[in-house]
C-alpha cells in the first residue's frame, strides 16, 4: 500500500544521540533510565527517550533550521540531562560502544516494543549494547528521498570512517575502528539498504516484509540509511555516537550539505551496493586509514583524501546553508583523529579502560564556556 511522504524543501535537520548511562564511580553501564526519566522536568520529557536497555538514553532535537541551532540544542540537552543523571548517581558518556561493560549484565527496558524485539531476536538483540548518532534531513518528495537514499548509501563508508568511535567492546580492543556497525549488522534488515530504483520499490519492499510478518512498519528497517516518510526526511543511521559536540556537529553539517548538493543535481539512480559493502568493511576495520575503491578512477583512494575532497566540494553548499563553521570540523577529524583514535591514545597512555570511560565522560559534558554561550 502507498506510504505517504510528508516532504519539505527546506533541508531542515534533526539529530538524535544515544548516550551511555554510567556509574560515577565504577564507570560501568547502570540501569538508571527509569530513575532519570522520573526526575526530568516537564520541558525535557519530549527531548529524551528510552532505548532497548535501561543503561541507555537518547536525546533528540526538534526540526532545526541549521546545524548551529541543532548543536545548541544538543549542548543544552547534554548539560541539563547530564545534571539530572548526576542527581541519580550516574554520568553520561558518548561513544559507539562502552569499553568494558558486558552485554549479558544489561537490563531490558520494560516496554512492549522492546519485549517483542527481545523475544524475536534473542541473542542478536541481547548483544546490541551500542550507541549511534542519527541525522535527519528534510527532503521535498518521494522521488527526492530515494535519490538522497542512494547517494548517502554510496557515501556511507566515508561517513562511517569519519565517525568511527567504537574500538573497544566487552573489555578488549576489537581491532576495528567501528565495532558498533559489525555488531548491529547481525540484526535483520540492517546494514546498507537495498538500492531502490524509485519510491514505489521502497513501498513494495515494506509491503512484502509486513505481509510476511517480518515487521509492523518501515521503522523496523534498521538500515544505515533510511527514508522516514512520516516525518519527511532521509535518515542517516550509520554514524557512531560522537564524544564531542564539535564532531557531532561536523558530521551533521556534512550530511545536510551532501543531501542538499545531490538533490540539486540530476537523478543518478540506484547505487552500487556491492562496492559500497566492500568499502564499508574497510571503513569499519580501518577508519580514516582505509583506502576506498573508486570505480570511476579505477584505483583505491585514501579515506583522508576522499574526506578532504568532499569537504572542498561541499564548501559552497555550506555557505548557502549557513554551516561553514561546523563543516570545517570535518578537517579537524581528518587532522586530529577520529573518536576511536582518541580513545586508543588514552588507553595506550595508561592501559586502563576506566581512564577511557573518564575521558568519555569529561568530553561528553559541554565545557562551562559552551554551556553559557
Amino acid at each position: 500500500m502507498p506510504i505517504e511522504f510528508a516532504g519539505s524543501g527546506s533541508y531542515t535537520l534533526g539529530v538524535e544521540e544515544e548516550l551511555h548511562i554510567v556509574d560515577a564511580t565504577s564507570g560501568e553501564l547502570v540501569p538508571k533510565i527509569e530513575e532519570i526519566m522520573a526526575r526530568l522536568p516537564e520541558d525535557l520529557e519530549e527531548a529524551v527517550s528510552y532505548e532497548l536497555f535501561q543503561s541507555v538514553l537518547e536525546i533528540k532535537t526538534p526540526p532545526c533550521r541549521n546545524v548551529a541551532e541543532a548543536e545548541g540544542t544538543l549542548r543544552r540537552l547534554r548539560s541539563r540531562v547530564g545534571s539530572w543523571t548526576a542527581a541519580c548517581g550516574a554520568s553520561l558518556a558518548s561513544a559507539g560502544t562502552h569499553p568494558f561493560s558486558r552485554y549479558r549484565e544489561q537490563k531490558i527496558t520494560d516496554q512492549e516494543r522492546y519485549r517483542r524485539l527481545m523475544k524475536t531476536l534473542r541473542w542478536v538483540a541481547e548483544r546490541e549494547v551500542i550507541f549511534g548518532l542519527h541525522v535527519h534531513v528534510a527532503v521535498p518528495d518521494e522521488e527526492k528521498v530515494i535519490e538522497a537514499h542512494n547517494r548517502l548509501s554510496e557515501t556511507a563508508p566515508l561517513l562511517l570512517a569519519l565517525s568511527s568511535n567504537s574500538p573497544f567492546w566487552q573489555g578488549f580492543d576489537t581491532g576495528f575502528e567501528s565495532s558498533r556497525v559489525k555488531i548491529f549488522e547481525t540484526f535483520p534488515r540492517a546494514g546498507l539498504p537495498p538500492a531502490f530504483p524509485d519510491y514505489e520499490a521502497f513501498e513494495s519492499y515494506v509491503d512484502l516484509m509486513v505481509a510476511s510478518g517480518a515487521m509492523d512498519d518501515y521503522t523496523f528497517c534498521w538500515w544505515d540509511v533510511r527514508p522516514h516518510p512520516r516525518i519527511g526526511t532521509i535518515e542517516l543511521r550509520i554514524l557512531d555516537s560522537q564524544t564531542t559536540l564539535d564532531y557531532a556537529a561536523a558530521l551533521a553539517a556534512l550530511t545536510q550539505c551532501l543531501v542538499a548538493k545531490v538533490l540539486s543535481e540530476g537523478d543518478k539512480g540506484p547505487y552500487d551496493r556491492e562496492l559500497a559493502l566492500e568499502n564499508k568493511w574497510r571503513a569499519a576495520r580501518h577508519g580514516m586509514k582505509a583506502r576506498f575503491y573508486d570505480a570511476e578512477k579505477e584505483t583505491n583512494v585514501p579515506a583522508q583524501d576522499s574526506a578532504r575532497a568532499l569537504f572542498e566540494e561541499l564548501q559552497p553548499v555550506s555557505q548557502d546553508l549557513g554551516c561553514e563553521g561546523e563543516l570545517e570540523g570535518v578537517t579537524e577529524i581528518v587532522e586530529s583523529g577520529t573518536g576511536s583514535q582518541h580513545q586508543r591514545r588514552v588507553y595506550e597512555a595508561s592501559n586502563d579502560f576506566l581512564d577511557v570511560v573518564a575521558y568519555l565522560i569529561e568530553n561528553t559534558r559541554p565545557a562551562m564556556a559552551e554551556e553559557q554561550s
